[in-house]
């Protein structure tokens, strides 16, 4: 069982509350998880025997998730995600706490409900997830994702496999490219490159998804 602090227990839950992200943004999140359900890995395969660092991220590409060390400060923070895959849409809400010893992810639906908790020591994985949870919604996916957001470009080129390589071409922006093809891109649209308090765009050409991100760091 993953260990989750009483505190992020509390401060997750109340997360909805935060006023980082208005009132409107999260009456227009709520409308969209009305509208259907999706996820981040939908279309996506990734064997429940892969080594416990490596996630599929995209058709061939292969990510090794660096060490929560590797980001080379801790951070509190909270984001709301809105996933869009065809038609559907899905909006759900993570708790993120990173010190050098590891990650640890609580995601949450727009009821409040803990639907994941995920847990990165640099050696060990370890996932949770509601019973509720749809099996395409997978939480190393989760994790994987925040990773490519947000770590040092050095620790995100180091965990991709021979033959993938990543374009940063400026601090607000990067694009993993396999076999000369664009596969991920991201752009940050609002906030200070560095921080964890923003805007992003994050679209996946290999599985077909995107990801609208509302972020909000805690000053520690």
């Amino acid at each position: 069982m993953v260990n989750v602090p009483e505190d992020l227990k509390i401060r997750a839950a109340a997360a909805p509350l935060r006023p980082a992200i208005t009132t409107l943004r999260w009456r227009d999140a709520v409308l969209a998880a009305g509208l259907g359900l999706s996820c981040c890995t939908a279309a996506g395969p990734n064997p429940a025997d892969s080594p416990a660092g490596q996630v599929t991220v995209a058709p061939g590409i292969v990510f090794c998730l660096p060490s929560p060390a590797a980001l080379e400060r801790s951070v509190e923070a909270f984001q709301l995600i809105t996933v869009r895959h065809g038609y559907d849409t899905f909006a759900f809400e993570t708790r993120i706490s990173v010190t050098p010893a590891r990650v640890l992810v609580v995601g949450i639906d727009m009821l409040g409900r803990r639907a994941m908790t995920i847990e990165w020591t640099g050696g060990n994985l370890k996932v949770e997830a509601a019973p509720w949870v749809p099996p395409q919604l997978r939480a190393r996916n989760v994790i994987a994702d925040i990773m490519m957001l947000h770590w040092p470009a050095a620790a995100v080129q180091a965990g991709l496999k021979p033959g993938t390589t990543m374009r940063d071409t400026d601090p607000a922006h990067r694009v993993i490219v396999a076999d000369g093809r664009d596969m991920i891109s991201i752009d940050r649209i609002a906030g200070v490159p560095g921080s964890w308090s923003g805007q992003w765009t994050y679209r996946n050409v290999g599985w077909g998804y995107d990801l609208d991100i509302q972020s909000a760091e805690e000053v520690l």
